[in-house]
């Protein structure tokens, strides 16, 4: 399997986790969306894209994370009982949301200042991102993990948002207002998936 997409990029960094966390072989090739092996890959020519071993493409982080929790024999990411894979799912969106917000607000930050939107798109997306935040607290309590007893796709959902936040808008001390959620981070950024991302 080859992943192709920059290493930056967060959907990127959630499918790595996934890979990571599976304990799969699967190369990375920091192709960017414009790169001919992503259009060959993805009629959509968007990352992160998987080429699989059969040389057919799979797009978009959710599906490839759906195929990846599939193969080898470790824990699965994604319970199959349906209310706990459909709490799984959601913590999934509400980070890939959290994530959405914040590649708004770096691409809009890459424009000339006259070019910008102004401060009414910046405060529509910084209200995302909060309202995201306190409902990772909120939600993750007194708990280990995001759900149940055992690391899944919504520590992944989460941790990838988190990451990508410190990454993008790292002038926010978001930590400071959610401490509960800063040391379930801490504890995920000391597991080897996180630490392979660099």
């Amino acid at each position: 399997m080859k992943l192709l997409g920059s290493s930056r990029g967060p959907y990127v960094q959630k499918v790595r986790l996934a890979i990571a966390e599976k304990g799969l072989d699967c190369e990375h090739d920091p192709a960017s969306p414009s790169a001919p092996e992503v259009a060959a890959a993805n009629p959509l020519a968007k990352i992160p894209t998987l080429v699989r071993d059969d040389g057919t493409g799979l797009y978009d982080s959710s599906v490839i994370i759906e195929y990846v929790d599939g193969l080898g024999n470790s824990e699965k990411l994604i319970p199959a009982e349906f209310e706990a894979r459909v709490e799984v799912k959601r913590w999934e969106a509400l980070g890939n949301g959290m994530m959405d917000a914040m590649v708004a607000i770096s691409h809009e930050n890459r424009l000339a200042v006259e070019q910008r939107r102004g401060a009414d798109f910046y405060a529509r997306h910084q209200k995302k991102i909060d309202a995201g935040l306190v409902t990772m607290e909120r939600d993750l309590g007194t708990r280990a993990f995001c759900f149940g007893d055992s690391f899944t796709l919504a520590d992944i959902g989460c941790g990838a948002a988190l990451l990508y936040l410190d990454i993008t808008l790292p002038e926010q001390d978001w930590r400071a207002a959610h401490p509960v959620l800063a040391a379930h981070f801490a504890r995920l950024r000391e597991r080897d998936s996180f630490k392979s991302l660099g």
